[in-house]
């Protein structure tokens, strides 16, 4: 059972769309390749059971790759389920964050409590993400949570890194993963990757960084548009 609006105490409890793999009915916003941030509309309704689940959660425990689906009443997940796609790296139910339009008003207690690099994309990490669940009301984040994908191989072949040097991905996907150069799906390889320093994500040399690429290239943008690195690719 869902929360519902009341007449006396309007009370509804949504996860935010955010960015990295969150797919299904919080769709991606913000840090997919192609997309753009998202808003109340499209955040996923969270059932009364789930936010109970969320308040059981820990670092270490997984989630499936839509965090939290249509009418569940879960929230964490085995991590030896084939679904798990996300290990949660940290959860707070204490942040003082606020939520606004489906996402935070201010993205600093993200960073606080995920660190500065979450979300960014990094050539040859894995992608890294947060999330919350917050009351649309009132905009109170019940909780903020972080998470980095599991370093494993999908059925579908793509495992959720940053391309590196000499790696291969597949331009129609929506986010960023890595497969291998012999998948029917690449179409795509590396030819080389710089990172930026994060004092300079705000405003990095892009130009400098592809004065030597003599193919396509992928700013590095996330939802935060920052600008983490660049790739050159063939």
């Amino acid at each position: 059972m869902t929360h519902e609006f009341d007449t006396l105490a309007p009370f509804k409890r949504l996860l935010a769309v955010t960015g990295a793999g969150l797919l299904g009915a919080a769709a991606l916003a913000g840090c997919g390749i192609l997309e753009e941030s998202g808003s109340d509309s499209d955040a996923t309704e969270v059932s009364g059971e789930a936010v109970d689940a969320a308040a059981e959660a820990a670092a270490g425990d997984c989630l499936p790759q839509e965090v939290i689906g249509a009418d569940s009443g879960e929230f964490a997940i085995d991590c030896a389920d084939p679904l798990a796609y996300w290990t949660i790296t940290a959860i707070t139910a204490d942040s003082d964050a606020v939520a606004t339009g489906g996402t935070l008003a201010d993205p600093q207690p993200a960073f606080d409590l995920c660190g500065e690099e979450v979300g960014a994309y990094v050539p040859g990490k894995l992608r890294t993400d947060w999330n919350m669940i917050y009351d649309q009301t009132t905009g109170a984040v019940d909780y903020l949570f972080c998470i980095e994908a599991i370093d494993k191989v999908g059925e579908d072949g793509r495992t959720p890194k940053v391309p590196d040097t000499g790696e291969c991905f597949a331009s129609a996907d929506l986010d960023w993963a890595t497969l291998p150069c012999d998948s029917a799906e690449a179409n795509s390889t590396v030819i080389s990757a710089t990172t930026f320093e994060v004092a300079d994500w705000a405003a990095p040399d892009v130009e400098g960084a592809l004065a030597d690429c003599a193919g396509g290239y992928y700013e590095l943008i996330d939802q935060f548009d920052r600008t983490s690195g660049v790739i050159c690719f063939e």
